[in-house]
């Protein structure tokens, strides 16, 4: 069984002894959730508002353990290694499973080394653009970017090369046919600084990160990545209305423990968790434009193996691989 001695027994001196015992007994909540991202990311935001919500309710006190670095990779890689007695799980989110396994040269896919326990949130998006670019529409935006100089094409910011914002703004392009130049950023952050800044044009990175923007002016939205129109900006219209047919994807997140983990472990575990996404209190505490996600295990592996298949299609198409 692999380990990681250290780190387990600093993190497992600060819990119930208890819990960290039992797994082959009978049911004890995990104690340690790896998070495979830096904190304020949002997918360690929603992850800390579960172990908020499922603590009181079923009784979780597990440790969040953040493990950020190659956009997802090295966290899930360290989950995979972890020992499968129910003593650890972790979130991952889509461009970890879906995106960089299909970027990667040789490919990495941790997919099949997880065992899935549900989904989280996903989290929609708007494409926007900084005011000082004259279109208020995506024909708008299709006709502005083509009239420009090739040596002068619109930018747009992303969190790193095979992350959501950057695979949704190539099939956008490559669908509508019009050019658009990939800047990649360390975080979306720094991304956004440059965006209101007009350093860079166009985006369709987190709403919680364009919200604002958009409120006051400084953005203007273009189009909505969601269902059906988002009730805080209602007169934005979804691609859907505006580019039928064009297939994006959403940022979202899902619950796993390592593969070879007990089954009995991983049923309690996929109650406690959809039980707490169903409860108002985790709903309540989500961040803007993230919504709950709950698929159940089997849903959770066909979402998997359907969007990898999808961008593997894409990432072929456009010759898309990672530096």
């Amino acid at each position: 069984m692999r380990r990681r001695p250290f780190l387990a027994a600093s993190l497992g001196a600060a819990l119930p002894r208890p819990a960290a015992t039992q797994p082959a007994r009978g049911w004890a909540p995990p104690q340690r959730m790896i998070i495979p991202y830096g904190a304020g990311n949002i997918t360690d935001v929603v992850a800390r508002v579960l172990l908020d919500v499922i603590g009181p309710l079923h009784g979780w006190r597990s440790v969040a353990d953040n493990q950020p670095g190659a956009g997802g990779m090295l966290g899930a890689k360290a989950l995979i290694r972890a020992p499968a007695d129910g003593t650890v799980f972790g979130v991952v989110a889509a461009a970890a499973l879906t995106i960089l396994p299909n970027l990667q040269r040789p490919r990495f896919d941790p997919f099949p080394d997880l065992a899935p326990i549900s989904g989280l949130t996903i989290s929609y998006s708007f494409l926007a653009v900084n005011a000082a670019v004259p279109a208020r529409t995506l024909d708008d935006l299709v006709r502005y970017a083509r009239s420009r100089p090739q040596d002068d094409p619109l930018n747009y910011p992303s969190p790193g090369a095979g992350t959501v914002p950057h695979i949704n703004l190539v099939a956008l392009s490559q669908a509508l046919d019009f050019p658009l130049q990939h800047v990649p950023y360390r975080t979306s952050a720094a991304g956004n600084t440059d965006l209101l800044a007009n350093r860079v044009q166009v985006t369709m990175d987190s709403f919680a990160l364009t919200l604002e923007h958009m409120r006051s002016g400084r953005l203007t939205p273009i189009a909505f990545n969601g269902p059906r129109r988002h009730p805080l900006l209602p007169e934005v219209p979804t691609f859907a209305e505006v580019a039928p047919g064009v297939d994006l994807t959403n940022s979202w997140q899902g619950l796993f423990f390592p593969k070879g983990t007990p089954q009995a472990v991983l049923d309690r575990a996929a109650a406690d968790v959809r039980d707490t996404i169903a409860s108002p209190a985790f709903a309540e505490r989500l961040p803007p434009g993230a919504a709950p996600f709950p698929l159940t295990p089997e849903e959770l592996a066909r979402q998997v193996a359907a969007e990898s298949a999808r961008i593997g299609r894409l990432a072929a198409a456009l010759d898309l691989k990672l530096e």
